[in-house]
C-alpha cells in the first residue's frame, strides 16, 4: 500500500513535521518497506522546455514533441493527451533509465515507429500530490535542466508500507491517520459526507440476501442525471500515486472512496439492469457472468454473485461485470457499499484465480458499520459535487442490514493492564489513550469499534496503551516472580539421546518435506493407516503426507549418489501421518538409511560394505543406548520397499517398535545409483518411550575373576539363535539354584555362591556336510562370575554341564 504523506496530512487536524509523521508510521506498527523522501527522490526529475509539438502520424491523441533538456540538447517524447502541453512551456522530464518513486522506470521505445526517449511527467505519476491543474509548468528559461526539487521545494514522502492481516482498518487513508493522529496527539479530521438516509423521488431498490452469513450488509441508491466524464487532477494524481490509473469520474469516486476509508464500492449503469430489485446469491447451474477483464465465470466454482431480476451482474466482492459497467454514456447509476465474508471471497478469488484491491481488503475483513456507511456517504457526496458528477438521487437508500454488529466489550481496569505491562497505569491514562482511537472506557469496562477486527483478547488493548504511552516511556523493572528450571519433556530427551547417539556413529540429520509422492508416502511403512491426500497440492512431487520417514531418506541417498557420494548415513527425526477410523495417526519417528564401506576412509584396503547384521548391530547397540532391553527381530511380510530375504519387524514385550530391512529400489521404480546394498530402519518413539527401563546404576568394580567357558552344540538348521540364547540364561539362573559349592581353605563354614552370567556370545557357526544335513554347529562363549568369590573349575564345570543337560532336553542340542 503506497501512502503519500500529502494526501494523509488531509486527514489530520493540525500540521508537523515530515519526520514525525514518518516516525509516527513507524510506530503505529505499520512494516514500512520502502520510504521515498520525493524532495531527493525526485532529483533526477530535470526541467525541459517544449521547443515543438506536433501531432503523431498515424495515432490521434498523440503528439510528438521535441524537448529541451540542456543547452542544445534536444530529445524526442511521445506524450499523449492526458494534460495538454504548449511550445514555450517547461515541465518535468524524465529521461530514458530514470527511476520514478512508484517504481516504474523510464525506458525508450519506439511508438508508432517515432522514437520516445523520456516522458513528461504528471505529478501523480512522480508520486505527489496535484498542484494546479496536476503538471507544473514553468516559464523561467533559466530553469532549464534544473532538478525539480531544486526549482519546487517538495515536503512530501511517498511510504510503501505492509498492512498486516489483522488490521485491515489500516487498508485505507483514515484508518491508518487515526493511528498517526492518536500517536501525534492530534484529532482525526473526517471528510464531509452527508447523512445516509438522503434519500431520492424515486422507488427504492429492493436489496435480497439469501445468505447473511456471506453479506451481512447491502446497501445502495440510484443516482440520475450523472455527467461520465474526466475526473479533476486532484482525484487523479492521488488514485496515481497509489497505483490506480483514472478512467472515468464515476469509477473514479469508488476507488477513490476505497483507498480513503478502506472499503470498496462500486457503480453499476442502472438502465443496464433488469427490475428494481438486486439479489446477492450463489450463482446458479447454467448462469455465466463476463467480468470487467472478460474473464468468463461459470457456476462450476459457486461463487457469490450479485445480480439483477434476471441474471448475474457482478462477482461479489471481487469484480464487476462487463455488460453493467458505467460508460460514457451512463445517465444513471446505482451506487452499492457491502459487507462481504472473508473466507467466501477469498476461496472464490483463489479458485478463480482473480485478485483485485476490492478483494484484497474483503479477503481481511470490512467493518459493516462505521467504514461502509462512511464510505458510502463520502461517495454519495462526491457524486452530486458539481466539479465531479453533478448527480442527484433518484431513490431512497435502501439498507439490508439483517443482523447488526455490535461493539465488542471487554472487561479491563487499571490493576490488569498494570499487571500486563509491568507498570503502574491509571484509568485516566487507559482512558486517553484509547479515547483517542475511538473507544470508549469505564473504569471496568472498553467498547471496541467493530473495524477493530483484530481485538479479541484484553492483551491487545494493553499493546494499544503501551504504544500510545509510548514504549520507551514505560520505567522497566525486576521481575517479582521466582525463576523457574526449565526442564525437558521425557520425548525430548529421547529425540535428543537418539540423535547424539546417530551422529555419534557417522550419521548425518536430514531434513525432509513431510509432503511427497502418493507411491513413496505407501512405501515402508509399517502401521496400518490410510494415506492422507492434500487437497491444493503445489505440485505433483508433494501430493501426499508420508507415512514413513525411510522414502524420504532413500531420496536423500540417490541425490547425494547422483553427485559421486559413497558412503551413505542419513537419519530423521519428524512426525508421519496416516488416518485410522477417520482420525489423523500423527507419530513421532526416527528413521535411518545407511550403506556402502563400513569405514570410508581406510587406505591400505577397500573395507567391506555394510549388511544386514551390520545394520542390526547398530540398532541393538542404539536400543541398549536407550536402556531398551528384551528386544526381538523377527523375520514377517515387509511393506512396499523392502526385500523379503533382509528383513526383520523389531518388538518389545509383543508390541511392534520398528522395522529394520534392505531397501528393495526395484519395487519403487527408482534406478539405482548408490551401487550398494542399502538399508532403511525406523522405531516408533512412542513405544520407545514405553519400553524404556529404569536408569542404570553405577556399580563398583568386580573383586573376582570372570569365568569364560565355551560350548559348542549341534542344533536343527532353523531354530532361532534368540531361543537358544534365552534358553540357555534361563539353564543358567537354574543351575544356580543347584550349584553345590566346594569346600575352601580359608573358610571354615558354608559359602554361598551366586554367580550371574554377564554375556553370552555366539563366536562361531558353521553349516556343512560335516555336522550333516538340517543341522548348525554353533559355538557359544559365556561369561560370568560370582561377585564375593572365585569360582573353581568344579563349580564352573557344574554350571555347564547343567546347561548342556537342559538345551539337550528343550531343542535336542547334541554336545560337540
Amino acid at each position: 500500500m503506497h501512502i503519500n504523506t500529502g494526501w494523509l496530512r488531509d486527514y489530520l487536524s493540525a500540521d508537523c513535521k515530515e519526520s514525525d509523521l514518518l516516525d509516527a508510521l513507524m510506530t503505529v506498527g505499520l512494516e514500512i518497506e520502502e520510504e521515498h523522501h520525493l524532495g531527493q527522490a525526485l532529483a533526477p526529475i530535470r526541467i525541459g522546455f517544449i521547443r515543438e509539438k506536433k501531432p503523431l502520424a498515424g495515432a490521434d491523441h498523440l503528439f510528438e514533441c521535441q524537448v529541451e533538456i540542456e543547452k542544445g540538447k534536444l530529445i524526442t517524447i511521445v506524450c499523449a493527451t492526458a494534460h495538454p502541453v504548449e511550445v514555450g512551456w517547461g515541465v518535468p522530464v524524465a529521461v530514458a533509465g530514470t527511476k520514478l518513486p512508484s517504481g516504474a522506470l523510464i525506458s525508450e521505445g519506439k511508438i508508432k515507429g517515432t522514437l520516445s526517449q523520456g516522458m513528461i511527467c504528471l505529478d501523480g505519476e512522480m508520486g505527489l500530490i496535484a498542484r494546479s491543474t496536476g503538471l507544473q509548468v514553468f516559464e523561467d528559461e533559466a530553469t532549464l535542466g534544473a532538478s525539480l526539487p531544486s526549482v519546487a521545494p517538495l515536503e512530501e514522502s511517498l511510504v510503501e508500507v505492509s498492512v498486516l492481516p489483522n488490521r485491515p482498518d489500516c487498508l485505507g487513508m483514515i484508518g491508518v491517520a487515526r493511528e498517526v493522529a492518536a500517536v501525534l496527539d492530534m484529532e482525526l479530521k473526517y471528510p464531509s459526507a452527508r447523512e445516509l438516509n438522503s434519500a431520492g423521488a424515486g422507488d427504492a431498490v429492493a436489496v435480497e440476501i439469501a445468505d447473511d452469513s456471506l453479506c451481512s450488509r447491502y446497501t445502495c441508491q440510484v443516482f440520475d442525471s450523472v455527467q461520465v466524464r474526466k475526473s479533476p487532477h486532484w482525484l487523479q494524481s492521488r488514485l496515481q500515486t497509489a497505483g490506480l490509473r483514472a478512467i472515468n469520474n464515476v469509477v473514479d469516486i469508488t476507488n477513490f472512496v476505497m483507498l480513503e476509508w478502506g472499503q470498496p464500492m462500486h457503480a453499476f449503469d442502472f438502465d443496464s439492469l433488469k427490475g428494481n430489485k438486486i439479489e446477492v446469491r450463489r450463482i446458479k447451474e447454467g448462469e455465466t457472468l463476463k467480468l470487467l477483464d472478460e474473464t468468463e465465470v461459470d457456476a462450476k466454482e459457486q461463487p457469490l454473485v450479485i445480480a439483477d431480476g434476471e441474471k448475474p451482474i457482478a462477482l461479489a466482492g471481487i469484480m464487476g461485470g462487463a455488460d453493467s459497467q458505467t460508460t460514457a454514456e451512463s445517465k444513471r447509476i446505482l451506487l452499492e457499499s457491502a459487507c462481504f465474508d472473508p473466507v467466501c471471497i477469498r476461496t472464490s478469488s483463489r479458485k478463480l484465480k482473480i485478485s483485485t484491491d476490492s478483494s484484497y481488503r474483503f479477503e481481511r475483513g470490512t467493518d459493516p458499520n462505521g467504514m461502509l456507511s462512511g464510505a458510502f456517504n463520502r461517495a454519495a457526496e462526491l457524486l452530486q459535487d458539481p466539479e465531479l458528477a453533478g448527480a442527484k438521487p433518484a431513490s431512497p437508500v435502501t439498507d439490508s442490514y439483517p443482523n447488526v454488529k455490535q461493539p465488542t466489550q471487554f472487561p479491563l481496569d487499571a490493576p490488569r493492564i498494570s499487571k500486563i505491562l509491568g507498570a503502574e497505569i491509571t484509568n485516566q491514562q487507559i482512558t486517553d489513550c484509547l479515547s483517542k482511537l475511538e473507544m470508549t472506557h469505564d473504569d471496568k469496562t472498553i467498547s471496541v469499534p467493530t473495524w477493530r477486527v483484530d481485538v479479541n483478547n484484553p492483551v491487545v488493548l494493553a499493546e494499544d496503551v503501551a504504544r500510545l504511552l509510548r514504549y520507551d516511556s514505560i520505567v522497566m523493572k525486576p521481575m517479582v516472580a521466582t525463576t523457574t528450571k526449565g526442564r525437558y519433556s521425557e520425548a525430548d530427551t529421547l529425540r535428543s539421546l537418539i540423535a547424539s547417539f546417530l551422529t555419534g556413529n557417522g550419521f548425518l540429520e536430514s531434513r525432509t518435506p513431510p509432503l511427497t509422492t502418493e507411491q513413496t508416502a505407501l512405501a515402508f511403512s509399517q502401521w496400518p493407516g490410510e494415506s492422507i491426500q492434500v487437497q491444493n497440492p503445489i505440485s505433483k512431487e508433494m501430493t501426499t503426507l508420508r507415512q514413513s520417514l525411510v522414502g524420504s531418506l532413500v531420496e536423500v541417498a540417490e541425490r547425494n549418489a547422483r553427485r559421486g557420494a559413497s558412503s551413505f548415513r542419513f537419519f530423521e527425526i519428524d512426525r508421519t501421518f496416516r488416518e485410522n477410523n477417520s482420525e489423523n495417526d500423527e507419530r513421532w519417528m526416527v528413521g535411518g538409511v545407511l550403506g556402502g564401506p563400513i569405514n570410508d576412509a581406510a587406505w591400505i584396503a577397500r573395507e567391506s560394505e555394510i549388511d544386514f547384521l551390520r545394520a542390526k548391530g547398530l540398532l541393538e547397540n542404539l536400543l541398549a543406548h536407550l536402556e531398551v532391553e528384551q528386544v526381538t527381530y523377527t523375520n514377517e511380510e515387509p511393506a512396499l520397499g523392502y526385500r523379503v530375504e533382509e528383513f526383520a519387524v523389531i518388538s518389545h514385550d509383543g508390541e511392534r517398535i520398528g522395522a529394520l530391512g534392505r531397501i528393495d529400489l526395484g519395487a519403487l521404480g527408482i534406478k539405482d545409483r548408490a551401487r550398494v546394498p542399502l538399508y532403511g530402519f525406523e522405531l516408533d518413539i512412542s513405544t520407545l518411550l514405553k519400553g524404556r527401563g529404569p536408569a542404570r546404576m553405577f556399580a563398583g568394580l568386580a573383586r573376582t575373576q570372570v569365568i569364560a567357558r565355551d560350548i559348542s552344540i549341534l542344533v536343527p538348521v532353523d531354530l532361532p539363535y534368540l531361543e537358544i540364547e534365552r534358553s540357555l540364561e534361563n539353564a543358567f539362573a537354574a543351575a544356580v539354584d543347584n550349584l553345590e559349592a566346594e569346600p575352601r581353605k580359608e573358610s571354615e563354614g558354608e559359602i554361598s555362591l551366586q554367580p550371574k552370567l554377564e554375556n553370552v556370545v555366539c563366536i562361531d557357526t558353521f553349516v556343512g556336510e560335516s555336522v550333516g544335513e538340517g543341522a548348525k554347529s554353533l559355538t557359544i562363549r559365556m561369561l560370568f562370575r560370582d561377585a564375593n568369590h572365585t569360582l573353581t573349575s568344579g563349580e564352573a564345570q557344574q554350571l555347564m554341564d547343567f546347561v548342556v543337560k537342559q538345551l539337550q532336553s528343550e531343542h535336542g542340542a547334541v554336545q560337540r
